[in-house]
């Protein structure tokens, strides 16, 4: 007689356990099997793709008005055509689940955005995931810094798209970064949308509204005899002025889009989400 307790009833359930351990280990490393043959070979073939450019300002996500996205690929031509920089947008739908900084990063490179010096920027836009980066090259980190770019984003960029205006933040964005780089090579820019001051610009017309009054206060106050010192004063701006005056002149007329000069990025540049 078997008596519950005694070593027999012990090594039976050890050898039931056992066996049952034994089981699960096995569907175990079936489950591990069928995710090495099955599943591990599609996410390895699931290469992110990216787009090719057809001009220095492109939206493959058809968010803009076209209008809007030929005056951006005009002042890009004429930039490049006055200074030799590269500047160029790339709008797109999603990232197919990659970082935002790593596949602007890689967009960069890929089209080869720069001169022989490294010399270009990409204004990058998902429009999916709501993410924003301005990518620098290397030959522009010295005038177009983190922190100049930071500002750019926040004042003239984002504001218009967190409601979706995409023609407005991406145009003052483009124009802002045309006229920086202009005003650092010396270059007035014709194509500079009229009206660019209007909207979401009025940061910048503040600015400037802070930085010739007190001039004016000046002349008033010492009657006249400070001189020209005043105009020449603004007349040192003049990259600026050109940059973002309300000439239309250059729209249409700077020939194509022949391809990147083979630049590569600077890692430079910021992030922000919308």
């Amino acid at each position: 007689m078997t008596i519950y307790g005694t070593p027999k009833v012990y090594l039976t359930i050890y050898n039931a356990l056992k066996v049952k351990l034994y089981k699960m280990k096995i569907n175990k490393l079936l489950i591990v099997f069928l995710y090495i043959a099955l599943i591990l070979p599609l996410n390895i073939g699931a290469k992110v793709s990216y787009p090719e450019p057809t001009g220095f300002a492109n939206d493959f996500a058809s968010v803009m008005s076209s209008e809007i996205l030929k005056k951006i690929n005009n002042i890009c031509i004429e930039l490049k055509q006055e200074t030799g920089f590269e500047l160029s947008l790339a709008i797109i739908a999603d990232m197919q689940g990659e970082d935002y900084y790593t596949y602007a990063n890689k967009l960069y490179e890929k089209w080869g955005i720069g001169d022989r010096n490294d010399a270009g920027a990409l204004l990058f836009i998902a429009v999916k995931e709501r993410k924003l980066k301005i990518e620098i090259g290397y030959g522009a980190e010295g005038f177009l810094p983190d922190g100049l770019c930071g500002e750019i984003a926040d004042k003239y960029i984002i504001p218009h798209l967190q409601n979706n205006d995409y023609n407005s933040g991406v145009l003052y964005g483009m124009v802002a970064l045309a006229s920086v780089t202009a005003d650092h090579y010396g270059v007035q820019l014709t194509g500079v949308p009229e009206g660019y001051v209007d909207g979401g610009s009025k940061p910048f017309v503040l600015n400037i509204i802070r930085l010739i009054f007190p001039l004016i206060i000046l002349i008033l106050f010492l009657g006249g005899r400070i001189g020209l010192f005043p105009f020449i004063f603004l007349s040192s701006m003049g990259g600026m002025r050109g940059g973002w005056g309300s000439g239309t002149s250059g729209f249409g007329g700077f020939g194509g889009f022949g391809g990147f000069g083979g630049g590569l990025s600077g890692g430079g540049g910021i992030g922000r989400s919308f």
